[in-house]
């Protein structure tokens, strides 16, 4: 199987969500966290790390084609005892600094890899 567009890596990374009626809309929002000139030739499969990693997330959290999981992400950021106060974690701007975010899947360690990998690539060190 040729792995040349987003939803073919989908299809690979999460077999049996080539089916899912969303994938074309995931993979549409998906580009609003993935800029293609960071990530050059390996854009689409950035696109697909992306869209595998809310997938990844819904079934982590009981999520399906059709319903949403329960939406916890990011994990707790800080607790306060007194009057009960919880914080949790959202995502930021910057890859790097959502490693709680990405982190909880394995599509979204991939896609820091990648992001490393495509940031520190020769064409972009100085000599």
């Amino acid at each position: 199987m040729p792995t040349s567009t987003a939803q073919d890596i989908v299809c690979v990374y999460c077999p049996g969500k080539e089916t899912d009626p969303r994938l074309n809309d995931l993979l549409d929002l998906a580009t609003a966290f993935v800029a293609e000139s960071a990530f050059g030739d390996k854009y689409n499969h950035a696109l697909a790390l992306v869209v595998c990693h809310q997938f990844q997330l819904e079934a982590q959290s009981g999520g399906s084609e059709t319903q949403s999981g329960n939406g916890s992400v990011g994990g707790v950021k800080s607790i306060k005892e007194g009057q009960l106060s919880k914080t949790y974690g959202g995502p930021s701007a910057n890859l790097r600094d959502n490693k709680s975010y990405w982190g909880q899947t394995t599509a979204g360690l991939n896609l820091m890899a990648l992001w490393d990998a495509c940031i520190f690539m020769p064409r972009n060190r100085m000599v």
